[in-house]
């Protein structure tokens, strides 16, 4: 058990450390400058006009859903462009045809988009607030909070749409899906309760419409929406059967690991070889 433990950590900071060469986000000042400022700043700015616009009742609490909504689309995303790019240079192929469900792989390619995208949220969170008239300390305590369960749901759904892309010619058609109607379907622009009521009952059935509701909701219905949105989830269901006709359909490599890792991850092989 204690060496299963330690190949499964070993296998996993491998993992992270691979993913964090493989990130273009740090390349350059300017790419960490547009990543980590002015991407979610736009974000958050668009939504807000929009619900200026729609006449929303509350500005602020507009800024504080779009950056919990912008947190969960970033991990999500990062985790299906990781996965796409493993898929295309033959890496997710190899570790999915050892082990059907890699749980280390899958945490390892979350950890730099949760990071990056709690960077991101830092900054659009931090924003908000400093804009807001009232500068109330507890409703950004609440969204602070909110911002761990965000970032899980951001993975559970990363994990699920990545797992859809494997047998789809656009791998990134899941993040694009999440990145479209997720704002409108999580109340960010118009509370639910003021939108019509098909539209309430299709919104529940969406993974992290419950937090974003909790930011106005009372304590007491906040562990029955949280709940929600990460039983709602789901990942498992459609990433297993992808995974299984992945294994089906791998070929026959007469490559070692080593050779195999050399020719997939050239900058960083030592690290990439224990995903293996």
């Amino acid at each position: 058990m204690r060496a299963r433990a330690l190949a499964f950590a070993y296998r996993f900071s491998s993992g992270v450390r691979v993913s964090w060469a493989s990130s273009t986000a740090f390349a350059t000042l300017g790419t960490a400058v547009v990543t980590l400022l002015v991407l979610p700043l736009l974000d958050v700015l668009f939504d807000v006009l929009m619900g200026s616009d729609l006449s929303a009742p509350d500005l602020v609490r507009t800024g504080y859903a779009a950056a919990l909504v912008a947190l969960a689309v970033s991990v999500a995303s990062g985790v299906v462009g990781t996965v796409a790019t493993d898929r295309m240079l033959g890496v997710f192929q190899e570790v999915h045809t050892r082990r059907r469900l890699d749980v280390a792989y899958w945490l390892s390619v979350a950890v730099v988009p949760a990071l990056l995208a709690a960077s991101t949220a830092t900054v659009a969170i931090g924003v908000v607030f400093a804009l807001s008239p009232l500068h109330d300390v507890g409703a950004l305590g609440r969204v602070i909070t909110l911002a761990a369960p965000t970032i899980v749901c951001g993975l559970l759904m990363g994990i699920m749409a990545a797992g859809v892309g494997v047998n789809l010619p656009d791998p990134y058609l899941g993040a694009t899906i999440i990145a479209t109607f997720l704002p409108l379907l999580t109340g960010v622009i118009v509370p639910l309760e003021q939108c019509p009521t098909w539209l309430q009952a299709l919104a529940h059935l969406v993974p992290l419409s419950g937090t974003v509701t909790v930011l106005d909701a009372p304590a007491a219905a906040v562990p029955a929406l949280l709940g929600r949105d990460l039983a709602g989830s789901g990942w498992p269901s459609p990433v297993v059967p992808s995974l299984d006709s992945v294994r089906a359909n791998a070929p026959t490599s007469s490559e070692s690991e080593e050779e195999v890792c050399l020719s997939m991850w050239s900058h960083c092989p030592r690290a990439a070889r224990h995903l293996l």
